[in-house]
């Protein structure tokens, strides 16, 4: 499907999502954010970040699940038994360090093991593992399930951040993608005042009016301004290209801008209102514990507090209690006759003498931590220097925008008074052209200023890490 049939669908499809025929031809920014969070393929991978979480919860919870266990091995040879050993069972992990065991051997054989002896009818057993030591409060299952899940929950800040990031980006190019085409309307306007006024002292020349340098004059405006629209024209095309790099639709589509679609006009747009400085005060407070970046390295602090507990817990002798209680089934029943007396017990420990290896884990877990501690107040500081800057970027750039929109006024007075100059024959065509640049420069700038507030105005909630909220 070619691009261009792409960009015809993109404007059928957009009378679909709401919006009036009356505002048909306006891309605006919210379209667009529209766009990016139902299609964008990042946005689509900060969705996966969410699944993968749950994902690895239920991985590390198959830690704790009940194993069904079966052993069967036999030896045979010069047509006798020497041994059949049959043993099956089912283990259940539990979180505090506790295994549930129930089984059953069936075992025969001439030669074998007085160990393995059991009664003709087999022997069913039922009892409990304990660990007393390295283990009881913690352990490599339980840790990997509670870092799964911190992991599970840390997802939700990442796709946070991600959408953060991509919003941002997507806004920088609409406002640039606004200012190209302002800025070409500015100098395609420019070229038909150009073309008029060539046109008219063309005229004034016929009639004997106006000297032959006032044409060739008139004419070289218009070359000027001929170049500078195509120059605009070029920005134009490519920031078009670059916003549509945002733009995607269903079954992974791209789709591309035409020109049935046109920014927003910056004349008519009214400027949002700068952030009060107490609102600032409010953002820089919430960073701590509301911005994804720090939220992230909270997450990460949790995982790693929880390894250090295990790395603390391997500094701890290893005690294992086992206990067992045996029964021969009779007929159907496997608790008929079951007494106390019929048991196994068994207990294991062990303890490195010097714990160099449990010491030095130990300890590099901390290192670890007081290293991201360290790498949090770090990026806690650049966030805060951050949100200041595009907040006090926005005041600058607020006070600008009013102060060129005066300029501005006051620049089309002085070429309106020339003009009239110009008629009365009071004044030449370099003049005109002079005050007409004015206007021209001052209107560019004002679009220019008037973009950069709107970006720094996003700026500021991007760096406070509320451009995006989680529905």
């Amino acid at each position: 499907m070619s691009k261009r049939i792409i960009g015809i669908i993109f404007w059928l499809l957009l009378p679909f999502y709401g919006w009036t025929q009356a505002t048909i031809k306006t891309f605006s920014q919210d379209q667009l954010l529209w766009f990016v969070q139902n299609y964008h393929p990042l946005a689509k991978q900060a969705n996966l970040v969410i699944q993968k979480g749950e994902s690895t919860v239920r991985m590390a919870r198959g830690g704790f699940d009940p194993k069904l266990e079966g052993q069967f091995d036999q030896k045979t040879f010069d047509d006798k038994n020497y041994y059949s050993l049959l043993q099956g069972g089912l283990k259940i992990p539990t979180w505090y360090g506790i295994a549930l065991k129930t089984g059953y051997d069936q075992n025969s054989g001439i030669r074998l093991n007085p160990e393995d002896d059991v009664p003709n009818g087999g022997l069913w057993y039922g009892g409990i593992s304990v660990t007393l030591g390295n283990g009881l409060f913690i352990d490599q299952r339980r840790a990997t399930l509670r870092q799964a899940q911190i992991f599970s929950e840390s997802t939700y800040a990442e796709q946070r951040k991600l959408m953060n990031d991509l919003y941002f980006d997507a806004i920088k190019s609409y406002w640039k993608w606004v200012a190209a085409w302002n800025q070409f309307s500015v100098y395609d306007e420019s070229l038909t005042l150009a073309l008029d006024r060539f046109e008219a002292v063309k005229g004034s020349f016929s009639l004997g009016d106006k000297p032959a340098i006032d044409t060739l004059e008139a004419f070289i405006l218009v070359q000027k301004r001929q170049l500078n629209r195509t120059d605009y024209a070029l920005e134009y095309q490519n920031a078009t290209l670059e916003l549509s790099n945002f733009l995607w639709f269903e079954n992974n589509t791209p789709l591309l801008i035409t020109d049935s679609l046109i920014p927003v006009n910056l004349d008519q747009l009214s400027l949002q209102k700068t952030m009060p400085y107490d609102t600032l005060e409010q953002l820089m407070i919430g960073l701590d514990g509301n911005h994804p970046d720090m939220v992230l390295y909270d997450f990460k602090l949790a995982t790693m507090n929880i390894d250090r507990r295990l790395k603390k817990e391997a500094l701890k002798p290893t005690v294992n209690v086992q206990y067992n209680v045996l029964n021969e089934p009779i007929g159907n029943s496997v608790i008929t006759g079951l007494t106390p007396n019929n048991s196994k017990l068994g207990v294991s420990t062990g303890f490195p003498i010097f714990l160099r290896k449990q010491r030095g884990a130990l300890q590099l877990a901390n290192i670890k931590i007081q290293e991201t501690q360290l790498g949090r107040q770090q990026k806690l500081l650049e966030l805060q220097n951050k949100l200041r800057v595009y907040y006090n970027e926005q005041l600058t750039l607020n006070n600008q925008v009013i102060l060129y929109t005066d300029a501005v006024a006051n620049s089309n007075r002085l070429l309106a008074g020339e003009r009239q100059k110009f008629s009365a024959g009071e004044s030449s065509v370099f003049m005109v052209n002079t005050r007409e640049n004015y206007v021209i420069n001052a209107r560019l700038k004002l679009v220019e200023l008037t973009t950069k507030y709107q970006i720094s105005s996003s700026g500021v909630q991007w760096a406070a890490g509320t451009l995006f909220t989680i529905n």
